[in-house]
C-alpha cells in the first residue's frame, strides 16, 4: 500500500507498506515521486498512529496531535537528511 499522509511546509509525506515492512518517505511538493527521500524513523509509530493514517480519506483532513507530532518528526528527518 502507498498513501500520502500529509502536506506540510512545502513537503509531502507518504507511507509505503509491503507485507510487514513499513517505510515513510518525504518529497518536495511538485517534484517527481522518484525524488523522494526515506524519512523512516528508527522507531516506528504506534499502531494508533498507523491506523489513523490508513483511516484518513485525504492528506488534507484534520490530524490528531499525535499524528501531527509524527509528521513533524518526518519533516525533521527530511530536512536533516536522515
Amino acid at each position: 500500500m502507498k498513501k500520502f499522509i500529509a502536506s506540510q511546509n512545502g513537503l509531502n509525506f507518504a507511507i509505503e507498506t509491503d507485507g510487514d515492512q513499513t517505510r515513510f518517505f518525504g518529497l518536495e511538493a511538485g517534484s517527481s515521486y522518484s525524488s523522494r527521500k526515506d524519512v523512516t524513523p528508527v522507531e516506528l509509530p504506534n499502531k494508533t498512529i498507523i491506523n489513523e493514517i490508513i483511516a484518513r480519506p485525504t492528506m488534507g483532513d484534520a490530524m490528531s496531535r499525535e499524528l501531527q507530532g509524527f509528521v513533524d518528526e518526518l519533516e525533521c528527518n527530511y530536512r536533516s537528511g536522515s
